[in-house]
């Protein structure tokens, strides 16, 4: 069988010996910044690779990790699958728990990729196995260990095939409480109309957390959220609203009316437009008929304009 290295050489016009070369010093080339988190005072570590880096993690996206199953509970970054589709997964239920992973990025090292490679039988040569853990993770200062970086193309998709045994074994728990669950990245959602089961939920993915190896996880109990029909319920940003819909939310209908308005007058900069554009595009897929107010009020060719950049 053709090795990884070689592949790569072919397909991107890379020398071997080039190739290898760079792919040892992938992780290394690295742009970190932080940015604040929520929580106010802490920061978010963001580890950008370099644009050579980029070319060949998206190469092993699509040639490599793409053979790989990922679990029908993951949500992020799929074709087919997004931020709605995971909100709809919960409509028509009562109850709803929130939870995720402190740090999850980073928790995830190279030696989960050998672990997930030994586990479905794929055993590949010391020298791809060596390429695909340097290319795919960065090392941060300080450190010897390779981690996955907040800030790669790849580090998605990689987190959805490595998590599989994870998703699988909530997703059978679940199953036997009738409760729903899906993931999006680190964001895990259940819900139910059974009283008591996102309880009972809560405790055995803490255990489950606790007795996997591999990858070794943590929640951050501090960002749980339970809730009911009583109170409002979001899901990855969106609004389950008590009569069976995804809503974006009045906030957030109120923020893109006021932004059109202003593009409308003249008195939004290019960037902001874009951003704006962008965000009606989500919009229409969540609430079409908000959009229709919009093009109602503000004429076809002012959201056309937005929908094209600006």
């Amino acid at each position: 069988m053709e090795s990884i290295v070689s592949r790569l050489s072919r397909d991107l016009l890379i020398p071997e010996a080039q190739l290898r070369s760079l792919a040892r010093s992938a992780p290394y080339r690295y742009k970190v910044y932080t940015i604040p988190k929520k929580t106010a005072g802490e920061r978010r570590t963001i580890a950008q690779p370099a644009r050579e880096v980029k070319i060949l993690q998206r190469w092993i996206v699509a040639n490599v990790l793409a053979d790989f199953p990922v679990h029908p509970s993951a949500t992020a970054y799929l074709k087919g699958r997004n931020i709605l589709d995971n909100a709809r997964r919960h409509l028509g239920t009562r109850f709803l728990l929130k939870l995720d992973f402190k740090d999850f990025f980073p928790s995830i090292v190279s030696g989960d990729l050998r672990v997930c490679l030994q586990a479905r039988n794929l055993e590949l040569s010391l020298p791809d196995l060596d390429v695909l853990c340097r290319i795919l993770f960065w090392r941060p200062r300080g450190t010897r260990q390779l981690k996955l970086s907040i800030g790669a193309p790849s580090s998605p998709a990689l987190s959805n095939v490595l998590l599989y045994d994870f998703d699988s074994r909530i997703a059978a728990c679940c199953d036997e409480r009738e409760v729903r669950y899906t993931r999006y990245v680190d964001d895990l959602t259940f819900s139910s109309n059974i009283p008591g089961s996102l309880q009972e939920i809560h405790r055995a993915v803490r255990e489950i957390c606790g007795s996997m190896r591999s990858p070794q996880l943590q929640l951050n109990e501090a960002k749980m959220v339970g809730t009911s029909k009583k109170h409002r319920r979001r899901v990855t940003g969106l609004l389950l609203t008590n009569d069976g819909e995804v809503s974006l939310g009045r906030d957030k209908k109120r923020a893109i009316r006021a932004g059109v308005h202003q593009f409308s007058q003249g008195r939004l900069d290019p960037p902001a437009a874009r951003r704006l554009g962008g965000l009606i595009a989500f919009a229409h897929s969540v609430e079409p008929d908000f959009v229709a107010r919009l093009i109602g009020r503000y004429g076809v060719d002012v959201l056309d304009r937005l929908r094209h950049g600006g």
